[in-house]
């Protein structure tokens, strides 16, 4: 449990790191519960787009942990 609460304080500045779109994208997908297509339609974009956004920002995000944790 230690670690998922250390990965949880870790996440906050790095999500900072993320642009707005990206952290607004990530909050609809995994605290919204909405799958890609919901976003797209929100954010009126394609769902092929957010796609593409997620996998940059998670890919952010994994980055800034590891260089937080050598």
């Amino acid at each position: 449990e230690f670690e998922v609460a250390e990965t949880r304080v870790a996440l906050g500045p790095a999500l900072a790191l993320l642009d707005e779109r990206e952290q607004k994208i990530l909050t609809l997908r995994y605290y919204g519960n909405l799958t890609q297509s919901q976003i797209a339609d929100q954010i009126g974009i394609s769902q092929m787009h957010v796609s593409r956004l997620l996998t940059k920002a998670l890919t952010k995000l994994r980055t800034q942990l590891a260089a937080e944790n050598m």
